[in-house]
């Protein structure tokens, strides 16, 4: 199944950047209403700037109170290992990339 959120707000969203003398990356979190009534969550990351050829892995979840407690989850764990939460740049959802697979295994 192929989903294609860009050019469209996040109905939640987290966006932290690591920057030290080695690295210069970004992470983002954001949770999507589909059309299906389902909600996702996509994860991307990469170098910075954030031009959207990182890395996305997605899934999807039956309740926005699930979508947004796992999102959380994920977005501390980053912020625990040292990056910090910024504010997202302006167009992040324009490039993101058109076709990605959504993780159908988890269990919801």
């Amino acid at each position: 199944m192929t989903t294609d959120f860009r050019n469209t707000e996040p109905i939640w969203v987290r966006y932290a950047e690591f920057i030290d003398a080695k690295s210069n990356k970004f992470y983002e979190c954001r949770v999507d209403l589909d059309d299906d009534g389902s909600f996702v969550i996509t994860r991307r990351w990469g170098a910075r700037p954030d031009s959207g050829v990182g890395q996305i892995k997605a899934e999807r979840r039956h309740s926005d109170l699930q979508a947004r407690g796992t999102a959380t989850t994920y977005f501390t764990a980053k912020l625990a290992k040292g990056y910090v939460e910024c504010e997202r740049p302006a167009g992040a959802s324009i490039p993101v990339a058109k076709d990605y697979d959504l993780d159908e295994d988890e269990d919801y």
